[in-house]
């Protein structure tokens, strides 16, 4: 992604960014929505927690308690 720079004078309140979000939108979503976008963020991140733990405990194990899973490299 490209980056932006743009300079800001507190002065002049139209040197602001306009942002970047649809605010008639932004007011249309509901308290149930809400929850329903957290509950979905919620699980989205246990299943990447989760993903972390088993690619984190494989490595252990293999490393630790399994020496055919990554043989020893031979020097050369």
């Amino acid at each position: 992604m490209k980056t932006v720079r743009i300079k800001i004078d507190p002065a002049i309140p139209t040197s602001l960014a306009s942002g970047r979000i649809d605010p008639a939108r932004v007011d249309a979503t509901t308290e149930a929505e809400l929850a329903k976008q957290a509950a979905t963020d919620e699980a989205n991140a246990m299943q990447d927690a989760a993903k972390f733990a088993r690619r984190s405990r494989i490595g252990r194990v293999a490393a630790v308690g399994n020496p055919t899973a990554h043989p020893p490299l031979q020097p050369d």
